[in-house]
């Protein structure tokens, strides 16, 4: 039975203080400031004379496990204020209040709830050598007195739970993405070494002050990083993204029809699978799967590379040509692969069916303004190219599971999104529509499309996110081939 450490802090007041890199205001607590936590308690005062070898193994038995999953009350940011603080920096003067200097404070206020759950899963083949430190660190957790800056003043607890009591426990669940693109927002997380190097920097810092010479202590410096994200957020996509130039003339850019799409993508899929033939790169599941997208059976969900069109949208006189194309990972992934996409495929030939030489592709910009409107974070999108539903809409009322009320055009979307790798949840809103949303796009029935796509519906889709998403969003039973293809609505890229 799989069994799980849980960690609780229970704020005082609701309002937590703490800042992560950057001095940007931080929620949730990251696991690193509750690991500085843990061990402030258990070295404050007359504890410290309990402190043993024993002690310190079970906290670096901590700092080896994998993040945990965080559970915590929303929070929303409040208004930062300056407060005015001793500076505790100078080495000659000792009159503080003469030496005050600004602080700003930007806290969180906890808006559901005033409990916060770090919990790390033990397998049961692990529990009989995790059970000490588990139950040590239960006792741990008692000891702790504030998390955050001094002001935010908690009770801990901890105990082992059931997978059942784990899953029972309330607030919105933030997860670790360790295999997360790098950029965005990180948090810092215990890794190989943090003790010691807490250790030694509360020791620098008792020994800062030698009459009246300061030696500045040292900043905590061994910790790792990882990308949180809640269970209702979608993870973005990383990508390679190139520019269609003329074969002909390689300073001038290449048209291509958005009816055309599916075409276009099928040209940049066999050039992939024709050059992953052979490479030395390992892709999951093999290039067949991933590159070449050969599944066992329609419900397959294995990962693989999505082909995707960017017609030139964001402007009133748009034509909806398509000038860019892009290779995509599935939402989550590291990137190795778009790496591999983008060195290989660079000042590669798209042939058509016949051989002939259709176009070549250049590296383009992510910056390139077309190519943002695809990309930057918005929380309401719109198709460019249909998105084709995963099953026959015969239009009848139904009752959802989700959504009452919602026609069965509605729920075979929402499958699409689920099927996308896209939390359900994180979708506030749908609108489905046959007529085009972008200046350039046409109507569902005029784009071509495989032969296993044919007889399903194809609709224009306009849908809204709880939080901003990044792109790229692409979502139907055409998401690999060039249909389906959204683009933000709210940005100002032309």
């Amino acid at each position: 039975m799989r069994r799980h450490l849980c960690i609780s802090v229970t704020f005082l007041d609701p309002l937590f203080h703490g800042k992560g890199d950057g001095d940007e205001p931080e929620w949730p607590p990251s696991p690193m400031r509750l690991f500085q936590a843990l061990l402030a308690g258990a070295r404050i005062g007359c504890r410290n004379r309990q402190w043993s070898q024993t002690t310190a193994a079970v906290f670096r038995w901590l700092e080896q496990r994998h993040p945990p999953v965080i559970v915590a009350p929303a929070a929303r940011p409040t208004s930062a204020y300056t407060l005015f603080v001793p500076n505790n920096d100078a080495d000659k003067e000792f009159e503080r209040q003469d030496r005050l200097t600004s602080k700003i404070a930007a806290p969180h206020r906890l808006c559901d709830g005033d409990t916060l759950h770090y919990v790390w899963p033990i397998g049961e083949t692990d529990w009989a050598s995790a059970q000490p430190h588990a139950e040590a660190l239960c006792g741990q957790a008692r000891r702790i007195l504030a998390l955050g800056w001094g002001i935010d003043q908690v009770v801990g607890n901890g105990r082992i739970l059931t997978a059942a009591e784990a899953a029972a426990l309330t607030g919105h669940r933030w997860c670790a993405k360790v295999d997360h693109r790098s950029g965005g927002k990180q948090w810092r997380i215990p890794a190989e070494g943090s003790l010691d190097d807490l250790l030694e920097c509360h020791q620098q810092f008792i020994n800062s002050v030698d009459g009246k010479l300061f030696r500045p202590p040292k900043r905590p410096s061994v910790y790792g990083h990882v990308v949180y994200l809640p269970d209702s957020a979608v993870s973005p996509r990383s990508f390679a993204v190139f520019e269609l130039m003329r074969p002909d003339d390689a300073d001038r850019r290449q048209a291509l029809r958005q009816q055309d799409a599916n075409v276009v993508a099928a040209m940049l899929r066999s050039l992939a699978c024709r050059l992953a033939r052979g490479d030395s790169h390992e892709f999951p599941n093999g290039s067949d799967v991933y590159v070449a997208g050969h599944k066992g059976n329609k419900e397959d969900r294995r990962p693989r590379f999505s082909y995707i069109v960017l017609p030139t949208i964001g402007h009133p006189s748009a034509d909806g040509m398509i000038r860019r194309v892009m290779i995509a990972e599935p939402h989550g992934s590291d990137g190795t692969h778009a790496a591999w996409a983008a060195s290989r495929l660079r000042g590669q030939v798209l042939t058509d069916n016949a051989g002939r030489p259709a176009t070549v592709l250049r590296t383009c910009d992510a910056e390139e303004k077309v190519v943002r409107r695809y990309m930057e974070p918005s929380r309401n999108w719109a198709s460019v190219t249909p998105i084709i539903l995963p099953g026959y809409d015969d239009f009848k009322a139904i009752k959802p599971d989700r959504a009452a009320h919602a026609t069965k055009a509605e729920r075979l979307f929402l499958k699409a999104v689920e099927q996308a790798g896209i939390p359900i949840q994180a979708v506030t809103d749908v609108a489905l529509r046959k007529a085009p949303v972008w200046p350039g796009s046409l109507h569902p029935s005029q784009y071509r499309r495989p032969d296993y796509l044919q007889h399903l519906p194809g609709w224009h889709v306009r849908i809204a996110f709880r939080e901003p998403v990044e792109g790229p969003i692409v979502l139907g039973a055409g998401r690999h081939c060039g249909l389906g293809v959204f683009a933000a609505e709210d940005q100002g890229a032309t």
